[in-house]
């Protein structure tokens, strides 16, 4: 697709038309309570001979419809609590129609009032959100489809997430870091690796400078492999001077190293619980295999020992997200919403430049989400520039990204650097010091590299081949 279909694009102005919309569809749903907004991007069906914009209105009577409750139908009396479980269509903006391939699309905003799905006093209700705002009534029925591309939550609902626990200045403080340093850390590879070889590569990273040091996502471990890995790599950086503890003692090299453990749900806990008893100080697991962003409030509850903070990766992300034509399943600004409010630490931003969705166009709606509520930079969640950064495209991702709020993760370009792992992460901070210069670039790399003599050649050789 060569444009975004709604991202950036202008609203036509048909105000009698949005009138008439909103009149029609509203009928009978005067409720007005506290609600969650839920923003869709909908394409629908053109109708033949209808008035402009009816296969919207229809769609977006179904979504009311399917999506909470209909109008009361008898014969019984209405309950007089009924209508405060009806939602509502709050906003609607037209984008377009291709009369050729008869096609509808508008930016449009349900309200669907608290009642009808906050089920829990004290915790989010994920499933029950998902189910009243994501389910077949919106991406399952045939005339139409509507991708989630936004959600506004009222406060009182807002305040039951648990919210940064590990914001992006109190990683900085563990690592003993200044504002101004780039974090770099590192992936294990290859993917699958014994243990005391997995524990000597963290360690030659930890060794050569990298900040944090994860396991591929796809290292997949019993519960008594996991404990092995863990232990060994614990002992072996412990050998080596790094202090992991939660505290750690002065003079020590601070690191943070996080195993993978998704798993089942119901698996999930025990799993957290092995990892950081044997000495992990940070976890990761994909919240879209492992039961969604609350399992990160289940782990804290297991006790203080257990607040580690939490790297939420975004494997199988793209399979609500990736839709190529962005028509359907959620837009990736959604994901990183309810990740940053649940407590995750870390969340990976595809590199600029890269080779893994989101695409580049996504990625500034990202971060202005973000912002909106203060969930980036210093107070917020730690963005992960990986996926395809190395040397050659880590400076151009500083330039527009910057540095606050970001670590940023290499791994096959650390690990398969010709010269080795020191070498990997050398390459990768002259290409950061280079930076620093305006030098970003590869054909100036090239000569900064060159300039320097010996000490640029683990730059040199990174960039040979770009």
């Amino acid at each position: 697709m060569d444009q975004h279909p709604y991202i950036g694009q202008p609203f036509l102005k048909r105000e009698a038309v949005e009138k008439r919309i909103l009149f029609s569809v509203n009928k009978g749903r005067a409720y007005r309570g506290k609600a969650v907004e839920t923003t869709y991007y909908l394409t629908a069906k053109s109708k033949r001979k209808a008035p402009e914009f009816q296969g919207v209105e229809d769609a977006i009577r179904m979504m009311l419809i399917h999506g909470t409750t209909e109008l009361w139908p008898g014969p019984e009396k209405e309950p007089s609590a009924y209508k405060k479980h009806m939602s509502w269509l709050k906003e609607i903006k037209f984008l377009g129609i291709n009369r050729k391939k008869k096609i509808e699309r508008a930016l449009i905003t349900i309200s669907t009032p608290l009642r009808f799905f906050d089920t829990l006093p004290n915790r989010i209700p994920l499933a029950q959100l998902r189910m009243a705002t994501q389910s077949e009534p919106f991406n399952g029925f045939c005339d139409f489809t509507a991708r989630v591309v936004d959600y506004k939550f009222p406060e009182e609902f807002k305040d039951k997430f648990l919210g940064q626990i590990w914001p992006h200045k109190r990683i900085r403080r563990y690592l003993k870091i200044g504002k101004d340093e780039p974090i770099i850390g590192t992936i294990v590879k290859p993917k699958w690796l014994p243990p005391e070889i997995f524990a000597r590569r963290v360690s030659q990273a930890a060794i050569s400078g990298a900040l944090f040091v994860k396991s591929d996502e796809n290292l997949h471990l019993t519960k008594k492999e996991l404990a092995e890995y863990v232990s060994l790599t614990v002992k072996m950086l412990k050998k080596n001077g790094f202090d992991l503890s939660s505290t750690p003692k002065a003079g020590k090299k601070r690191l943070l190293f996080a195993p993978h453990i998704t798993a089942n749900p119901s698996d999930i806990l025990e799993y957290a619980k092995i990892a950081v008893d044997h000495g992990a100080n940070c976890l990761m697991f994909s919240p879209h295999f492992s039961g969604d962003f609350e399992i990160i409030r289940e782990i804290y509850a297991m006790g203080e020992k257990y607040r580690v903070p939490i790297y939420t990766h975004t494997a199988g992300m793209n399979r609500c997200c990736g839709d190529p034509s962005y028509s359907s399943g959620d837009d990736p600004r959604v994901v990183y919403l309810l990740a940053a409010l649940s407590g995750a630490a870390f969340m990976q931003l595809p590199a600029l430049r890269g080779y893994v969705r989101p695409t580049d166009v996504e990625k500034k709606p990202i971060i202005d989400r973000l912002k909106q509520e203060n969930l980036i930079g210093n107070d917020g969640m730690t963005l992960v520039i990986a996926g395809g950064l190395g040397a050659h495209n880590i400076g151009y991702n500083i330039k527009i990204l910057g540095l606050q709020g970001k670590m940023f993760l290499a791994g096959t370009a650390i690990f398969h650097h010709p010269d080795g792992v020191r070498a990997g992460i050398d390459a990768i901070k002259l290409a950061v010091e280079a930076a620093d210069k305006g030098i970003i670039e590869v054909p100036q790399l090239k000569k900064y590299a060159e300039s320097l003599g010996k000490k640029g050649a683990p730059l040199l050789r990174a960039l040979k081949g770009k």
